[in-house]
C-alpha cells in the first residue's frame, strides 16, 4: 500500500463563481465523500495523509505567467471584494469568473501542488491528489481563460525542476478539453529540464478550445514532446487502453520520467453534460494503474494529480475516490456496469487513424516508433 496525501484548503470553496459549472460544490461534495470513505479527514485510513497547502509566492507564479497577468488577477479580485460582486477576467462577458477570494484561492491551488511535491520528495508520502480550484490547464503565459487563472500543472513541473533539480517530468492530462494553455506555455519554454506532455481529449473539432490537434507536437525545444490524443465523441475505456498500449506506455518507457504529474479532469466521464467523452468511474483507476507501473519503474513511485474539470457531482466524487484509492494501490471502489455504449466508430478511429497518425508524426523523435 502506498502513502497518499490529499491537499485541501477552505479557500478552494471561497472562490465564488455563482451559478456556474465550475463551482464550489464540486470540491465540497467530493471532500465529503472522501471523508465518508475514510480517505480524508478525521478517522482516515492510516495510509492517507492530509496536506496543508501554502500560498505560492508571486515570483514562483512568474515561472509561467507574465507579471501583467498576475497583477490583473490580483487587481480584479481586490475590486470584486471591494464591490462585493463577481467579475469576468475577460471583460463584461466571458466564462472565467473572479471573486474577492479568487486570487488567494489560486495561490493556494498552486501552493497545494508545491507543498505536496515537497512532501513526496522528502519521503513523507509516496503520491498525492490536490483537490483544488480554480483549475489551471487553459491558462497560458498571458491569459486567464476557460475557468482557469494560473496553470497549476506546468507550475508544478517547473517547481520540480527549479526546486528539486529534476531533469525529466511527464504530464498526462485526461480532461475532455485539451490542455491548450499547458501546451502554449511549453511551446515558449526555454528553461532547463524536459517535460513530456500527453493530452487525452475529445477531438478539438467538436469541443472547446478547438485547438491541440494530432499534428501539433510542440514547437522549438518542445517539438516531439507534446502528444495530442484526440478521441472522437463517445470514445471510452477501450480507446484509452489502446492509447496507453500503443502510444503512452512506449513513450514513457523511452523517456524514463523522474516524476509523473496528472491534470485530472473528470469531464471526460460519460455522465458529464458539458462534454461527450465516454469514460466510466473505473476508467480513472485504470489510468492510475498504468501510470503506477511507469512510476514504480522510473519515478520512485512518484505521482501527483491536480484537479482540472468535471461538473457532474456524482461522477466526480466516485471518480476521484477511485483515483485516490488507486494511487494507494488499493481496490477499485466504484465500478459501473460495463454497458456504456462506447462508439464503435470511436474505437475504429482510434485504432485505424489516430494511433497510426500519432506514430507517423512522432517517429522522427522517438525510436519506439
Amino acid at each position: 500500500m502506498k502513502n497518499v496525501g490529499v491537499a485541501y484548503h477552505e479557500f478552494y470553496e471561497k472562490h465564488d463563481t455563482g451559478y456556474h459549472p465550475e463551482r464550489a460544490e464540486r470540491v465540497i461534495h467530493t471532500k465529503n465523500q472522501l471523508e465518508e470513505l475514510d480517505l480524508f479527514g478525521d478517522g482516515h485510513k492510516s495510509h492517507f495523509h492530509t496536506i496543508i497547502p501554502r500560498l505560492a509566492e508571486l515570483t514562483e507564479i512568474q515561472w509561467c505567467h507574465s507579471p501583467q497577468l498576475i497583477e490583473k488577477i490580483q487587481q480584479l479580485s481586490t475590486r470584486a471584494q471591494k464591490w462585493d460582486e463577481l467579475l469576468f477576467t475577460d471583460g463584461i462577458y466571458g466564462d472565467t469568473i473572479i471573486s474577492g477570494s479568487s486570487f488567494r484561492a489560486a495561490r493556494y491551488a498552486i501552493g497545494g501542488n508545491f507543498q505536496a511535491i515537497d512532501d513526496i520528495m522528502s519521503h513523507k508520502i509516496d503520491r498525492s491528489f490536490i483537490l483544488c480550484r480554480p483549475p489551471g490547464h487553459h491558462a497560458n503565459n498571458t491569459e486567464a481563460r476557460g475557468f482557469c487563472f494560473f496553470n497549476n500543472i506546468i507550475l508544478a513541473a517547473e517547481y520540480l525542476i527549479h526546486k528539486w533539480g529534476l531533469k525529466k517530468v511527464a504530464i498526462v492530462d485526461f480532461d475532455a478539453h485539451a490542455g491548450n494553455g499547458s501546451e502554449e506555455i511549453l511551446n515558449n519554454r526555454n528553461a532547463d529540464g524536459e517535460i513530456l506532455f500527453f493530452s487525452i481529449h475529445q477531438h478539438p473539432a467538436t469541443l472547446y478550445p478547438g485547438t491541440c490537434f494530432v499534428d501539433e507536437i510542440g514547437e522549438g525545444k518542445q517539438k516531439g514532446k507534446t502528444v495530442n490524443l484526440t478521441v472522437l465523441p463517445y470514445s471510452g475505456q477501450k480507446c484509452i487502453q489502446n492509447l496507453f498500449n500503443q502510444i503512452i506506455n512506449p513513450m514513457m518507457e523511452e523517456f524514463k520520467p523522474e516524476f509523473i504529474l496528472v491534470s485530472a479532469g473528470y469531464d471526460s466521464h460519460h455522465a458529464d453534460t458539458l462534454t461527450a467523452m465516454g469514460l466510466m468511474d473505473q476508467t480513472y483507476s485504470y489510468i492510475i494503474q498504468e501510470l503506477a507501473k511507469m512510476s514504480s519503474k522510473f519515478a520512485k513511485n512518484r505521482i501527483q494529480c491536480t484537479l482540472e474539470g468535471g461538473y457532474n457531482l456524482v461522477a466526480i466524487g466516485n471518480s476521484i475516490a477511485n483515483t485516490i484509492n488507486s494511487l494507494a494501490e488499493d481496490k477499485v471502489l466504484f465500478v459501473e456496469d460495463d454497458n456504456y455504449d462506447e462508439s464503435q466508430k470511436g474505437i475504429e478511429f482510434t485504432m485505424n487513424q489516430l494511433i497510426p497518425e500519432l506514430q507517423d508524426h512522432l517517429k522522427p523523435f522517438w525510436s519506439t516508433f
